[in-house]
């Protein structure tokens, strides 16, 4: 053989270990990304996923976040009778037993979607939201329980337009140690501190 013939040999060999690399490379590459690839959820199923059996908020602060984000569920998604109903039993792992009481779910779901209609009519959303501070969050006792209360501020859009309302949330304590939501009203705009 001549140096010319090994030359090529070699040339050959080499082209041939860069070709079959970069085929594993991508062929690896694409294994990797579909086993990492991201599947977008909406809120409403992020909501129902939760396992409040195990990761149960622990303050008052995260218990009314997590009922601001099942209320955007109700109001901002587009979701079936069947859907809106396991969403709204979820949130009434949310409440204190005294609420329970005083609400059952049959009525809880009469008039939630009677509101869920009203807003569609009206082309109504929530825009936007937020919880006082931690820091905000006014804590007692009283009658042997504890208590929180807590302001959520709400931005409605309708039609275009927006409006801003702010609901106080009234939670206790449960003999596991879990914030439950007891009530909650509008403020009036002396509690707001809007005139």
């Amino acid at each position: 053989m001549n140096k010319k013939m090994i030359k090529n040999i070699i040339i050959g060999v080499i082209l041939l270990g860069l070709i079959l690399g970069y085929y594993f490379y991508l062929s690896g590459k694409d294994v990797k990304d579909a086993g990492s690839e991201v599947v977008e959820t909406t809120l409403t199923q992020d909501v129902l996923a939760k396992d409040l059996e195990k990761s149960y908020p622990a303050t008052p602060k995260e218990v009314v976040k997590y009922y601001n984000e099942i209320q955007e569920c109700y109001y901002n998604e587009e979701n079936d009778e069947k859907t809106i109903r396991e969403v709204m039993v979820k949130s009434r792992e949310l409440f204190d037993v005294d609420l329970l009481a005083k609400n059952s779910e049959e009525q809880q779901f009469e008039d939630l979607m009677k509101e869920v209609e009203d807003y569609k009519e009206k082309e109504r959303d929530i825009f936007g939201w937020s919880t006082d501070s931690a820091d905000d969050v006014v804590y007692n006792t009283f009658e042997g329980s504890d208590w929180a209360t807590i302001k959520s501020y709400y931005t409605l859009r309708t039609k275009g337009a927006h409006s801003k309302t702010t609901q106080i949330f009234l939670l206790r304590k449960d003999a596991e140690g879990k914030w439950k939501i007891y009530g909650w009203d509008l403020a009036k705009p002396e509690e707001t501190g809007e005139q």
